[in-house]
């Protein structure tokens, strides 16, 4: 991808996600070239979400970033996760 389309394409999709934001009646900052900073309040308590925008280009040297294998592998990882929990949580109950 060349770097004027990924450029593009990043600001689009931010554009995107404040004008979302905005609608629900967040308030987006600026907070970096390629970042959000949205700030937030939750049952009294107040914090920020920090969302930023990356166009990943993938291992130098290799067939670049690839979406679809970092999402099947993140589930992979997850559904391990899950696997030894409940593999602890069983065998704390039969403890």
């Amino acid at each position: 991808m060349a770097q004027k389309i990924g450029e593009s394409s990043r600001k689009n999709i931010m554009e995107l996600v404040k004008n979302c934001l905005t609608e629900n009646g967040y308030d987006v900052l600026l907070v970096a070239s390629g970042s959000y900073g949205v700030p937030i309040v939750e049952d009294g308590e107040e914090g920020a979400v920090k969302i930023v925008f990356q166009i990943p280009k993938g291992e130098r040297g290799g067939n670049g970033y690839d979406v679809f294998e970092e999402a099947q592998a993140h589930k992979f990882k997850c559904e391990q996760r899950e696997i030894k929990a409940k593999k602890k949580a069983e065998k704390e109950k039969k403890e």
